[in-house]
């Protein structure tokens, strides 16, 4: 299910494993037929089945402003991920350098360049971890959410 205010999706799975929507007391029998309301944990609407034609132009419009952060988080990503290459690259330069002719072309580990080649390696190294993981999570939600996109514009969406 997916709310139409906010696009997330709700597995209903997990949801009645952790406790069931419709707990049978004593004595009482549940219509198999009851409909389920779930409240959406981001913006806290009623999800139900059978979405009105209102709430699948207000999902729409959600799917919609769920891919431009999609795009942002993608954007983000792949700028975190240059600026680490940049600083991966500048500093295997440093370690070059810090491989000094006087010591025989051994590293030396007392001189700047081997601290700038360290910090650089590190801060690049972080750089680009975070840099793939936001290009990731911003790849893979814009795919979701254009392929949800494309089932309500093809009217095959069901909830």
């Amino acid at each position: 299910m997916r709310c139409p205010y906010c696009a997330k999706k709700i597995n209903e799975a997990k949801l009645e494993s952790k406790q069931i929507s419709l707990a049978a007391e004593q004595g009482n029998v549940i219509d198999p037929n009851a409909e389920v309301d779930y409240v959406c944990p981001r913006c806290g609407h009623l999800i139900h089945a059978n979405l009105s034609e209102e709430e699948m132009k207000s999902l729409s419009q959600a799917a919609h402003a769920q891919v431009q952060r999609a795009n942002n988080d993608l954007a983000k990503g792949l700028g975190t991920l240059s600026i680490g290459a940049i600083c991966l690259i500048t500093s295997f330069i440093f370690y070059l350098l810090a491989k000094k002719p006087s010591a025989q072309h051994r590293l030396v580990v007392d001189c700047p360049e081997f601290y700038v080649f360290v910090i650089l390696a590190i801060a690049g190294g972080i750089l680009a971890i975070v840099g793939a993981v936001l290009a990731i999570l911003g790849a893979y939600k814009k795919k979701d959410s254009q392929a949800l996109i494309h089932d309500i514009h093809n009217q095959t969406f069901y909830q």
